[in-house]
């Protein structure tokens, strides 16, 4: 059975990550099956499910948050990953504050619902400042994304997929 890689996006930096997760397994092997979360019918078919979002106001956007309610029984039953695309401002204490509640918001929530998710990874996203209608003391803009952290974190769970026969 395929692995899924499933994201909700608003502007498509969220599914460019899932592309990649989706291309670097796939070429470690996998099956893979990359899709938005609104094109999941059910993870009945899939062996392992990775599910990304964006983060605004420290959750996930709604249609991520919608799969998760319908399909929580069925991700209780496989290997689960998430990750999440947030803004980091200036580097400093307010930025690891800031990424350490929203982490923790978004941990609490998937937990709740589904409660083996194997890992949790915040990377910084990307953001050309048009969503902002006011200034914002320290944001930064720009493509932010580290893909050699992605790539790393994919790396993983290929080897604990591995581990597991999948």
């Amino acid at each position: 059975m395929p692995i899924l890689i499933t994201y909700a996006t608003s502007r498509g930096s969220t599914k460019e990550v899932a592309e990649r997760i989706a291309s670097r397994l796939h070429t470690l092997g996998f099956a893979v099956d990359c899709r938005p979360v609104d094109h999941v019918f059910s993870v009945e078919n899939y062996s392992a499910v990775i599910i990304g979002s964006p983060i605004y106001h420290q959750r996930w956007l709604l249609d991520a948050q919608k799969f998760v309610d319908v399909e929580a029984v069925g991700l209780r039953m496989k290997p689960v990953w998430a990750f999440s695309l947030g803004m980091v401002g200036k580097p400093g204490w307010r930025r690891e504050r800031t990424i350490k509640k929203e982490k923790s918001n978004i941990e609490d929530v998937l937990v709740q619902k589904v409660p083996k998710v194997r890992d949790h990874r915040l990377f910084a996203g990307k953001d050309d400042g048009s969503s902002v209608s006011t200034p914002l003391r320290g944001g930064s803009f720009g493509d932010m994304r580290d893909w050699t952290a992605i790539d790393s974190w994919t790396n993983i769970i290929a080897k604990e997929l591995h581990a597991e026969g999948i």
